[in-house]
């Protein structure tokens, strides 16, 4: 049986939701999934006993949740000797400006690249917009910005943007190109990973 992590950095919760579809996605087949927020992940939560990891965060003041910065940091070596995909949330992928499209990945691309970690995928998610959970200030910030990225700006309800059959589909696509198989002997057998362009 294949052991996976889906660590993930939430800050308004919708990463969470991602990261337990994830969890449902992967787990299907009789893997153990382990779907673990990293502000919380024990100190000694080691990408080595698993067999693959999913890590996915949302994008803030154009960076990623701290806990899931130094969570990569610190094991990014243990990271690129298997296999490993990383989702960045996010609403600019909503605009259809190639300007903002390419900023969308630059944040992605600075991230991995800063951390030294190299995943065998890279997806990135649109996410949602909980305007009853924000604040006045913050749901004014957010409604200006879902406005310029032609998103919904009624701040009296939720939205989500998450395309969640895309989101399975990435995931199965990454366990059979893969091959995680249910077999010991395949544990930590890939090869160390390339820099990101």
């Amino acid at each position: 049986m294949s052991r996976i992590l889906v660590l993930y950095g939430t800050t308004d919760g919708h990463t969470r939701k991602v990261a337990q579809a994830l969890g449902v996605t992967l787990g299907a087949d009789g893997s153990r999934v382990d779907v673990i927020n990293a502000a919380v992940a024990a100190a000694d939560l080691r990408p080595e006993d698993y067999d693959a990891v999913f890590v996915a965060a949302s994008v803030h003041a154009r960076g990623y949740q701290r806990a899931v910065k130094e969570w990569v940091h610190a094991h990014a070596p243990a990271l690129n000797r298997m296999p490993t995909a990383f989702l960045s949330v996010c609403l600019g992928i909503l605009e259809e400006d190639p300007e903002t499209t390419r900023d969308v990945h630059r944040i992605m691309h600075r991230f991995l690249n800063r951390a030294g970690w190299y995943p065998a995928a890279t997806e990135i998610v649109a996410g949602a917009l909980p305007y009853t959970r924000y604040g006045w200030l913050k749901k004014f910030i957010m409604r200006r910005i879902a406005a310029k990225a032609g998103a919904d700006t009624d701040t009296s309800q939720d939205y989500e943007y998450t395309d969640w059959a895309a989101l399975d589909r990435f995931a199965m696509d990454f366990v059979r190109r893969e091959g995680l198989v249910h077999d010991e002997k395949a544990r930590g057998q890939s090869a160390p990973r390339a820099p990101v362009a």
